[in-house]
């Protein structure tokens, strides 16, 4: 196993590739990576394959209570709830067995370096949404990428908090998932969403 020293991301091969597969970075940015107490690719892949998984079944469970909800059926909400809670449960369990789960400051920037890469994405998805005629999926993409270049900073301003010991709060836009960090705004900045729209993270 091999580990990107740029991007984090965690590659399960025997040889060591020529590049990281997810941000380019030449083969010197990888450097060998153990998991302990698993033996076999197999099994690794295997628990890498559950976490997607488990990951996926989490939201579209989730989306599934909301629709549930908007259509009145609060009892099949709260089971969808429930089963997508037992599914982060299991995703949790495979990304600790992969080492994915560092200390709070490791966290962070990895959630850095991930957001910028992820943000780095979007404006192909655009143009190639574009270009098959379809607008309205191309403006979901540049809510994404607007967002994800805001949670790069709102990771690198964690960060400080944490070092500070610096409480704040935060609200994210049920429209477009614009995290804003110490204030409710009146209006999205990224999708013009009002204030009631956003909701306060616990």
């Amino acid at each position: 196993m091999w580990k990107c020293t740029n991007c984090h991301h965690v590659e399960l091969t025997a040889d060591k590739p020529e590049h990281c597969p997810v941000c380019g970075a030449e083969a010197e940015k990888l450097v060998p990576h153990e998991v302990p107490k698993i033996k076999g690719m197999k099994t690794l892949k295997n628990l890498k394959d559950g976490f997607v998984a488990e990951s996926q079944a989490h939201q579209r469970n989730l989306a599934f209570a909301m629709k549930a909800e908007q259509e009145g059926y609060r009892q099949v909400a709260m089971l969808f709830r429930a089963v997508a809670e037992a599914e982060g449960v299991h995703a949790f369990n495979h990304l600790r067995l992969l080492s994915g789960v560092s200390s709070t400051q490791e966290n962070l920037e990895s959630a850095f370096e991930r957001e910028n890469l992820a943000s780095s994405t979007y404006p192909r998805f655009i143009v190639e949404a574009n270009e098959e005629d379809n607008a309205h999926v191309a403006n979901i993409f540049s809510y994404s990428r607007d967002v994800e270049r805001g949670h790069a900073k709102l990771y690198e301003k964690a960060l400080e908090h944490m070092l500070a010991d610096v409480d704040t709060e935060y609200y994210v836009c049920s429209v477009c998932g614009y995290v804003s960090d110490g204030t409710l705004p009146d209006q999205c900045p990224i999708c013009g969403a009002p204030a009631e729209r956003f909701r306060k993270v616990a």
